[in-house]
C-alpha cells in the first residue's frame, strides 16, 4: 500500500470522525442553547404578562374600591345602606374617594335623576376641580378649589346633563357596576373608561348613578417603562380588537375629521402589533387564551405571550407581549460561530480534547436549563458557577443579570415587587402541597413618613440615600430566611416566614419602627423619617397574595392616619 494511500486511510477516516463528532457536538450545543433560551423566553414573557396584568388590575380594582367607598355594595354593609343624594355630603365623600388612587382614577362623580351633578377631580395634590350642577340649573359650574366647600374660583361654565351621558344610561338599567366603552373624556380629552353603578334611596327608588373614570394614558405610560427587549412590544386590546394601551411609540388613537378615533390592533403601523394580532385575533376575541406561542411573520420568528385581563373586574381585555426571536438569539448565533473555531481546534488537538470540551459545554448548558426552569417557577436561581469567557459564559452572565433585573430593585438592591410575589406564590404552592404542615408567613407593609419632605427639601439624591439606608436597616433587622422588597416609591414589604403569633409580629413592628426612625446623616443635614406599618398573615387573613397586600396596606394607612392624628395604636 502506498504511503499516500495509507495517509488517506488514516487521515481521512479520523478527520471525518473528528469533524463529524465536532459537527454533532456543535449541533447539540446549539440546540441545547436554543432550548434553554426558548424556555427562558417563555418564562420571561409570561412573567411580563403577569406583571402587566397585576398592575392593570390594581388600577381597575382601584375604581371598584373608589365606588365602594362612596356607595358600598349591599353585601358589604351590615344593614340596608340607602344612598344620600345631598350634594354637599357627596362633595365631602368624593374628596376622600378621589384621593384613594390618584394615579389613574382620581375623578369621582354623581349624576342624579333630577339632573344634579357633583364631581371631584384631583388633578394633582395641589390642584383640585369641583364640578357642580344643581337640579334647577341649565348649566354646570367648574371651580378650582383648595378645600371642601370652597367656591371662590369659578373657572368655567359648560352645558352638561349627566342623564344624557352613555355611562348614566348604561348604569341605570343594570343591577351591577358596568364599564363603559373607551372614549375621550368630556372635559379633559384623555382616553378614558368609566365604571358606573346605579344607587338607590331608602325606599328602593332609583336616585342616580355614581361613577369614576380610569385614565388609560397611564397604562400606556406604564407599558413604555417596561424593559423586555430591544425590539419587543406589549399591548392591551379590548373585546372588539381596539388598542387599550401600548408600549410602542405609535399612539393608540388617530384624528379623523378633527375628532379622535381609537385604533384597531390590526390597523396599527407597528408590524409587531398588527401582524401578531392578525394571527391570533379569532382566538383572542372568541375565547380566553393564556400561554405562549411562536409565529412566523414578515420580520422573522416572533415569540408571543397572551393572557386574559380584567375578567374579575367585569372586562374582557387581553394582554399581549411580542418579542422577536432574534432579540434572544443574537448571543447564541455569535456563540455558534465561536463553536466552529472550537471544532477546528478539536481536529488539531485531538478528539479526546474535543470530547472533554464538549462534556464541559453540555454540563454548563444543563445548569442553565435547570436554572431557567427554577427561575420560571418563582424559585431562587442557584449560583451557576460557570466561569467561561465564550458564548456559554455570556449566556450564563445574561441569565444572572436578567435575574438581577427581574428580582432586585436597582437602587436599594433589595427584592423588587415581582420577586416578592414569586416568593409568596412559591410559599403558597408549598402550603398546598403539604396541607398538614404549619406553613405560614406574614407580610409587613412599611410606608415611610416625611420622605417627600426630604425629597422636596434636599433633592432626589438625598431621597435615594434615605431609601438605600432604610433598605439596609430593614435587611439588618430580619432573619436570613426572611425577605425585604421594595414595593414602589417609599414603600417596602417584609416577608416574614414562620411567624408564630401576633406577639411576634407586634415586637417586629416595634423593632422595625425604632430602627427606621433613627436619624439619617446626609451631606448637609441630619433627617429623620417615620414608618407606618401594616401587616397581614397567611392563611389567617387570606390565601391570595393580592388580598394580603391590600389588607396590610389598609392597616398601614389606618396606622398612618392615627399617627398623624396623635393616636396611639396597637396591632391586634
Amino acid at each position: 500500500m502506498s504511503r499516500s494511500s495509507l495517509r488517506r486511510e488514516l487521515v481521512i477516516p479520523i478527520t471525518i470522525l473528528v469533524v463529524g463528532v465536532s459537527a454533532a457536538i456543535g449541533w447539540v450545543s446549539m440546540k441545547a442553547s436554543t432550548d434553554a433560551v426558548q424556555t427562558l423566553t417563555q418564562r420571561v414573557l409570561m412573567d411580563m404578562v403577569n406583571r402587566i396584568n397585576s398592575a392593570t388590575e390594581k388600577h381597575l380594582d382601584g375604581a371598584l374600591i373608589a365606588l365602594d367607598a362612596v356607595a358600598p355594595a349591599a353585601n358589604r354593609v351590615p344593614r340596608e345602606h340607602p344612598f344620600v343624594t345631598d350634594m354637599y355630603a357627596l362633595e365631602d365623600k368624593f374628596w376622600s374617594a378621589s384621593g384613594l388612587f390618584m394615579d389613574v382614577n382620581n375623578y369621582v362623580y354623581f349624576g342624579g335623576k333630577d339632573g344634579r351633578f357633583v364631581g371631584v377631580y384631583r388633578i394633582s395634590k395641589n390642584e383640585v376641580q369641583l364640578f357642580w350642577r344643581t337640579p334647577e340649573a341649565d348649566h354646570r359650574d367648574v371651580y378650582r378649589v383648595t378645600s371642601i366647600g370652597d367656591r371662590s374660583n369659578l373657572i368655567r361654565k359648560d352645558e352638561f346633563d349627566p342623564r344624557k351621558r352613555p355611562w348614566y344610561q348604561a348604569a341605570m338599567n343594570s343591577e351591577t357596576p358596568v364599564w363603559s366603552k373607551i372614549y375621550n373624556n368630556f372635559s379633559f380629552h384623555y382616553p378614558t373608561i368609566t365604571l358606573a353603578k346605579a344607587v338607590f334611596q331608602k325606599n328602593h327608588e332609583f336616585a342616580g348613578v355614581v361613577a369614576t373614570d380610569v385614565t388609560l394614558k397611564e397604562l400606556s405610560n406604564f407599558l413604555r417603562k417596561l424593559e423586555i427587549s430591544k425590539n419587543s412590544v406589549a399591548y392591551i386590546v379590548d373585546a372588539d380588537g381596539y388598542i387599550v394601551a401600548t408600549s410602542g411609540k405609535e399612539l393608540p388613537e388617530r384624528t379623523m375629521n378633527g375628532l379622535p378615533e381609537r385604533m384597531r390592533a390590526v390597523d396599527m403601523k407597528t408590524a409587531l402589533i398588527s401582524e401578531t394580532f392578525s394571527h391570533i385575533s379569532n382566538t383572542v376575541l372568541n375565547q380566553a387564551e393564556n400561554g405562549t406561542r411562536e409565529m412566523e411573520l414578515s420580520i422573522g420568528t416572533v415569540d408571543v405571550a397572551i393572557s386574559p385581563l380584567g375578567n374579575a373586574q367585569g372586562l374582557n381585555w387581553q394582554t399581549i407581549v411580542a418579542v422577536p426571536r432574534a432579540d434572544f438569539m443574537s448571543s447564541i448565533n455569535q456563540g455558534f460561530m465561536q463553536s466552529i473555531v472550537i471544532a477546528i481546534a478539536c481536529i488539531i488537538f485531538a478528539l479526546t480534547i474535543g470530547l472533554t470540551i464538549v462534556e464541559r459545554v453540555i454540563r454548563d448548558i444543563r445548569k442553565l436549563t435547570a436554572a431557567a426552569n427554577l427561575f420560571g417557577n418563582g424559585e431562587p436561581m442557584p449560583k451557576l458557577d460557570i466561569r467561561r469567557s465564550d458564548e456559554i459564559g455570556i449566556l450564563a452572565q445574561t441569565f444572572t443579570e436578567m435575574e438581577s433585573k427581574l428580582r432586585f430593585d436597582k437602587l436599594t438592591q433589595v427584592a423588587n415587587r415581582e420577586s416578592l410575589f414569586a416568593q409568596i406564590t412559591h410559599l403558597q404552592k408549598e402550603a398546598r402541597r403539604n396541607p398538614g404542615s404549619s406553613v405560614g408567613f406574614t407580610l409587613l407593609f412599611v410606608d415611610l413618613d416625611r420622605f417627600k419632605m426630604v425629597n422636596d427639601t434636599y433633592g432626589h439624591d438625598a431621597g435615594d440615600k434615605v431609601l438605600i439606608i432604610t433598605a439596609a436597616r430593614l435587611r439588618s433587622v430580619i432573619r436570613d430566611t426572611d425577605e425585604v422588597a421594595r414595593y414602589g416609591g417609599d414603600e417596602f414589604v417584609l416577608l416574614l416566614k414562620e411567624t408564630k403569633n401576633s406577639i411576634d409580629i407586634h415586637q417586629m413592628v416595634d423593632k422595625i419602627s425604632a430602627l427606621v426612625e433613627q436619624p439619617i446623616s446626609l451631606e448637609h443635614a441630619v433627617v429623620d423619617i417615620g414608618a407606618s406599618i401594616g401587616w397581614a398573615s397567611f392563611p389567617e387573613d387570606g390565601n391570595d397574595y393580592m388580598r394580603l397586600i391590600k389588607i396590610a396596606d389598609s392597616r398601614m394607612y389606618n396606622r398612618k392616619r392615627d399617627r398623624k392624628s396623635g393616636q396611639i395604636i396597637q396591632i391586634v
